[in-house]
């Protein structure tokens, strides 16, 4: 609230004469003694008027949404949101007309969580008219008011039910509220496949996301949005290992876990429109590729962590282990200590050495190489540069 960038852009929006308050997620996560990372700003100017007078403060102005009344203001280099408030004179279950309002309360009425629902004058003074701060504090994820009529507003609302919960939720969702996204789960078909992808990437991402995709599953939320996902039992199991491996979550490992072959994380890929590496990563990591389990031999993980690296070994190690009949624990705990103490290895020859020994370019010059680099793997990479030349001239046929 002091920092200069903050302070230059309420005085710019005229703090004092006009009521501009912080609204959204920098006034729940202060509430809740959270990092803020990004700043919302509400203002009952019209865009025009708060346009003017950015533009006055020599402050750059970006109008990312005018037709919602949103301008992005950039001061100092940090962007910050600035909305006038609002009402909703029409919805379609994902977007709304809305008109410009100057009542506060009408705007905060519109909001979708009560602890969303907040907003808070510079000078430290916080409304808070639906009960958002008891949520909050509480760790209770409410809709404001009837949540079947939130719900009907924008069914993108559901899932960010879902996230928050799997953020913040430490009290049960109420069974109306679950009702309701049982009731309404149908119109999570309007939803587009981005925004579907970054509400699940954001779930999964969450530190214990198990009980709200248990849910999402027992009310026909998570069918409508990944009809693939038949391992939740399996995202269970994940979920404790990570936390025994002392690993971070990995949001695509966890997508992975819940799908149960390749051809689904490719289907699941294209329809969610994943980028080309997390399409890659899915694609393996649901596909048991690489081929590591509990019976993998030394030498079997040297070739997946050299061919794979220790990133994905690791996640496909945790996956096909939380997809694993339970047993013993330590071979699968050795073989994560082993590729967790994995440092990379150069081979320490390339075409250029098969060339200057008299082969001509061609598939054979890739195959000395691939024999001869799958003999030093073998060897645990121990050969020197002189070793592998070595080997690689006793697989060169000699001429007649």
């Amino acid at each position: 609230m002091t920092v200069p960038a903050v302070s230059r852009l309420f005085k710019a929006l005229g703090a004092g004469d006009v009521d501009v308050r912080f609204v959204g997620g920098a006034v729940r996560n202060t509430v809740m003694t959270l990092p803020v990372h990004e700043i919302d700003v509400g203002t009952p100017e019209v865009p025009p008027r708060v346009i003017e007078r950015l533009n006055a403060a020599g402050i750059k102005c970006i109008p990312t949404g005018l037709d919602h009344g949103t301008v992005t203001a950039v001061v100092d280099g940090t962007p910050f949101e600035v909305t006038t408030l609002r009402r909703d004179t029409a919805t379609d279950g994902r977007h709304a007309v809305v008109a410009f309002s100057t009542d506060w309360q009408e705007d905060a009425r519109r909001r979708d969580f009560t602890f969303n629902a907040m907003s808070l004058r510079p000078d430290g003074t916080l409304f808070d008219d639906h009960g958002g701060v008891e949520d909050a504090r509480a760790g209770i994820v409410r809709f404001v008011g009837d949540p079947t009529a939130r719900i009907r507003e924008d069914y993108l609302r559901i899932l960010r039910l879902f996230r928050f919960f799997a953020w913040y939720g430490r009290s049960p969702l109420t069974p109306g509220t679950l009702t309701a996204c049982r009731n309404e789960a149908q119109g999570l078909a309007r939803l587009s496949a981005e925004r579907i992808q970054q509400e699940l990437a954001k779930l999964l991402a969450a530190p214990a996301p198990f009980v709200a995709v248990k849910l999402m599953d027992e009310c026909g939320v998570l069918t409508a949005v990944l009809s693939e996902a038949r391992g939740v039992t399996a995202l269970a199991k994940l979920l404790t290992l990570e936390t025994s491996a002392n690993v971070t979550g990995d949001w695509v490992l966890r997508l992975a876990v819940l799908l149960a072959s390749g051809a689904e994380a490719e289907a699941v890929a294209a329809r969610l429109k994943l980028s080309n590496a997390d399409t890659a990563r899915l694609i393996a990591l649901a596909g048991n590729e690489p081929d590591v389990h509990a019976g993998s031999s030394p030498r079997d993980l040297r070739r997946a962590l050299y061919h794979h690296g220790k990133d994905l070994v690791s996640a496909a190690l945790l996956a096909v282990w939380a997809r694993a009949d339970d047993g013993e624990a330590g071979p699968w705990r050795d073989l994560l200590q082993n590729a967790a103490a994995w440092t990379p290895q150069t081979f320490p020859i390339t075409g250029a050495d098969v060339l200057a020994r008299g082969v001509a370019p061609g598939p054979e010059v890739g195959r000395l190489l691939a024999a001869t680099e799958a003999w030093w793997i073998d060897e645990a990479f121990k050969p020197t540069r002189e070793d592998v030349l070595a080997r690689l001239a006793e697989r060169i046929p000699k001429k007649s």
